[in-house]
């Protein structure tokens, strides 16, 4: 059993430990939660491991804990670390990036943390490799195992990453319109609008197509893993124990359903690029693009959900006047789509008032580095 922990975007805790509550595995394998302060902290196997980075849709990558203890000198730092077993997780020709950080701690400087961390592990594994210094963010990452330190009043935890390039990057986004959203917060949005996948859903304003194409993927319980891999099958521990693991990539086992899906925007590059990824997401037969105005949102018989990332002038737009459009929104859900429940995302309090909808927030993170809230209403 390995003690892991999901990094997710500040503000989706809550939405996160439910998504995994809800995954389940085949056989006797099971997730144990254990809460832990501000951490989202779980006990699971190897194979439990893999399946949370293959399947879950929120968190930005799964760390797992390999040390715990504290430390008020270097010595001390670097002979408790070398007890670690690094060989389990370490090949020998790997590319290392160690993050550290420090606070209220005698150890506080954490450049050299960093250095005395890469010496216990050459040191456990008699040999020299080759540490670099990335953006988290950083494309070339995908062969960079990276190594967590927190030291905090001494103590330090070692965690070391699971999952590699960032979870929210699936693969099916190539090409990107003005402020895309994430495709982990697009997929929060929609869990958190406890959408029925049977009944239909809508994204007026669908820019690259994230929103639509997550939920196409949670309609179809298409993994947001199932064709990328992950750091941890590099790790000698795991390729040790390879012989249990099922193969992840088995499309043909995908339940494609009726397309009750709709994104539309009324910028025509957007729908081209909306297609594009989605041809790459394999959610084509899901989802149904229009070019067209929010006002000119297809009337259905059947009652839905509208979940979508309107402009709000921080990140596109900015200088314009928003406040009609915000106003033109709610008028059109009053008057065209009663019994709907609608979610949308929204920096300003002022542009939500203009809908008169009286939404209440259900989350609030960070988009692109702006403040926002989740806003969902029932339009009755």
């Amino acid at each position: 059993m390995q003690k892991i922990f999901l990094v997710v975007p500040p503000g989706l805790e809550n939405v996160s430990h439910n998504e995994l509550s809800e995954l389940t595995l085949s056989g006797n394998h099971k997730y144990n939660y254990k809460p832990a302060g501000e951490n989202l902290e779980y006990e699971c196997d190897l194979v439990s491991l893999l399946h949370a980075n293959n399947n879950l849709r929120v968190p930005n990558r799964i760390l797992v804990r390999l040390g715990d203890f504290t430390a008020t000198n270097f010595p001390e730092l670097v002979k408790k670390a070398s007890r670690i077993n690094w060989e389990n997780f370490i090949p020998g020709n790997s590319m290392i990036s160690i993050r550290t950080t420090c606070k209220k701690s005698k150890l506080y400087h954490s450049d050299a943390v960093s250095q005395r961390i890469q010496t216990s592990i050459e040191k456990r594994l008699a040999q020299k490799l080759s540490f670099v210094k990335s953006s988290l963010e950083d494309e070339a990452e995908k062969d960079v195992q990276i190594i967590v330190v927190r030291i905090i009043n001494d103590r330090v935890e070692i965690s070391i990453d699971s999952s590699g390039i960032p979870l929210y990057k699936r693969g099916y986004r190539q090409a990107l319109t003005k402020a895309p959203l994430r495709e982990n917060l697009a997929a929060a949005m929609i869990i958190a609008a406890q959408w029925d996948s049977s009944k239909p859903l809508m994204d007026p304003f669908c820019g690259s197509g994230t929103i639509p194409i997550e939920a196409a993927l949670i309609k179809n319980h298409i993994p947001p893993g199932y064709n990328r891999h992950f750091i941890m099958e590099k790790w000698p521990i795991f390729l040790k124990e390879s012989k249990y693991f099922e193969p992840k990539n088995i499309e043909k086992n995908f339940q494609i359903g009726e397309s009750n899906i709709y994104g539309s925007d009324r910028d025509a590059g957007a729908i081209q690029i909306s297609l594009d990824n989605c041809l790459r997401a394999n959610s084509s037969d899901s989802i149904i693009w229009n070019q067209h105005a929010f006002s000119d949102m297809p009337d259905l018989k059947e009652p839905g959900w509208i979940v979508t990332n309107p402009p709000y002038g921080q990140r596109i737009n900015s200088g314009h006047d928003l406040r009609n459009l915000y106003a033109q929104f709610g008028n059109v859900l009053r008057k065209r789509f009663m019994g709907w429940k609608v979610l949308f995302i929204c920096s300003d309090q002022g542009l939500v008032n203009q809908t008169q909808l009286e939404p209440e927030v259900v989350l609030s993170f960070s988009n692109g580095g702006i403040g926002v809230k989740a806003y969902y209403s029932e339009i009755n």
